[in-house]
């Protein structure tokens, strides 16, 4: 009887140190949660028994240091490889992050005021994500311009048809217009006109018009549709046809056909009536040159500015 008592503590003693030594640890990985015994050792012990491989980047909660204990809840979670690009970089990262605004702080970006992240940074993170970060800067931009002057035409009825006469020298005004302007990565993306001021008011041009379209000469009046004022010289005969083929004659004269065509009457002050008949290599613009029968009339006449009236 005494031998039997103690063999009989002796296998109760073992069995309770086996059920004191005995510990109940929970893995979680993701959705997949597994109920394991352990006795002894770390973590890191128990992960290499059931052949658990953890990647450099993977997060195990608590530490794989750390000694089991009864009741233990081991928390794997599996880093996954995700793009950044920011400032120009991009960024190949492996986290274990649950959204993308926790990788952009892992990663150590800096964000500003107005940024834009793509995805929202509470996106979820999987396999492969790409996160932009657009640096957006709003900037405010002045810029002043000359507004034109506006040209006034104001019939003068004491002024030949064809003349016109500044009365008041137009002036630019000037703008000033500012503009709020957005820039993403440094490239413009939109623009804004937020305020326009007139700094100064442009000033018009008033131009007298001629209406004016009879003259007075020696009495008689003289209807006219057009005025030019011309550098009028004289020359006489040469031994040449005009460019019409008509030999040159009293009231003969030579002009630029592309301001005053050929076969135009003509009245020129101080010379008198005359036809656009003839050209010359020097005729160019408002000049006119005239024909006088004698050299000693041409010379006469000489060099002079008159007012050449194209006759209806």
């Amino acid at each position: 009887m005494g031998l039997f008592l103690v063999v009989l503590l002796a296998v109760g003693a073992f069995f309770g140190g086996y059920s004191l030594a005995r510990m109940d640890v929970t893995v979680v990985e993701g959705e997949e949660v597994v109920a394991l015994t352990a006795f002894r050792g770390t973590v890191a012990d128990l992960l290499a028994r059931e052949g658990v491989e953890v990647g450099p980047w993977d997060r195990v909660t608590p530490a794989v240091n750390t000694p089991l204990h009864d009741g233990m809840e081991i928390v794997i979670q599996r880093a996954v490889p995700v793009t950044v690009r920011v400032d120009g970089q991009r960024l190949e990262l492996w986290t274990v992050a649950a959204r993308v605004d926790q990788v952009l702080a892992e990663a150590g970006v800096e964000l500003n005021a107005g940024d834009l992240i793509v995805p929202e940074p509470e996106t979820p993170v999987s396999k492969g994500l790409e996160i932009c970060v657009v640096r957006v800067v709003t900037e405010t931009e002045e810029r002043e311009f000359n507004t034109p002057y506006q040209v006034e035409r104001r019939p003068a009825y004491d002024l030949p048809k064809g003349e016109t006469r500044v009365l008041v020298h137009g002036q630019n005004g000037l703008r000033r217009e500012t503009w709020q302007v957005v820039y993403h990565d440094g490239e413009e993306v939109a623009r804004e006109l937020v305020r326009s001021e007139e700094i100064v008011r442009p000033r018009n041009q008033v131009v007298l018009v001629g209406m004016l379209d009879t003259v007075s000469r020696g009495g008689q009046d003289i209807r006219f549709y057009r005025v030019i004022t011309a550098e009028a010289t004289a020359y006489t005969y040469t031994g040449n046809n005009t460019a019409t083929g008509m030999p040159p004659g009293p009231g003969t004269v030579a002009v630029d056909p592309t301001v005053i065509p050929l076969g135009t009457r003509l009245y020129i002050d101080g010379y008198g009536y005359g036809v656009a008949m003839d050209v010359g290599r020097k005729i160019r613009g408002n000049r006119v040159d005239v024909f006088f029968p004698t050299r000693q009339e041409a010379l006469q006449w000489g060099r002079r500015t008159v007012n050449v009236y194209l006759l209806n």
